[in-house]
């Protein structure tokens, strides 16, 4: 079962800073995510203003199952899109699987990737970047 913690990271002034490049994006992940807890599978969200501007909160889904239910994604990507209609009119989200090793791209990452697009597709959430945090590091994911 799917379970949502409520983690907000200590918001300084760098996190104000707007993000505009994909590197910026993969040094943000970096900051959130720590290797503690870059070793269960999860799935963490964060949000960005149109301009940029990291969102006051991180999202983290523990207990991702391995392979997607296009049911779960998209209802996640369904509560996203309407709290940045909400909240933050022409932002966009970034979505990061977490697991423990290895930055290779594996077949249920690929399965999760497309799951999520398709989802953010149908309900209009608007999709920044998905990639993947492990201890060795962090990179985008592409298909």
């Amino acid at each position: 079962m799917m379970t949502i913690t409520e983690e907000t990271p200590d918001y300084d002034n760098d996190f104000l800073s707007p993000i505009s490049t994909d590197a910026e994006v993969l040094g943000r992940v970096d900051r959130l995510i720590d290797t503690y807890d870059r070793r269960d599978r999860s799935l963490w969200l964060f949000l960005l203003t149109a301009d940029g501007v990291q969102l006051p909160v991180v999202v983290p889904v523990d207990d991702m199952p391995v392979s997607p239910d296009p049911e779960t994604a998209e209802s996640i990507c369904r509560i996203v899109a309407e709290v940045l209609r909400d909240g933050a009119p022409g932002g966009s989200a970034v979505v990061i699987f977490v697991r423990e090793n290895g930055l290779s791209v594996t077949g249920p990452d690929q399965q999760w990737l497309m799951a999520l697009r398709s989802a953010a597709t149908k309900t209009g959430m608007p999709l920044r970047m998905v990639c993947l945090a492990t201890k060795e590091g962090t990179r985008q994911l592409d298909l």
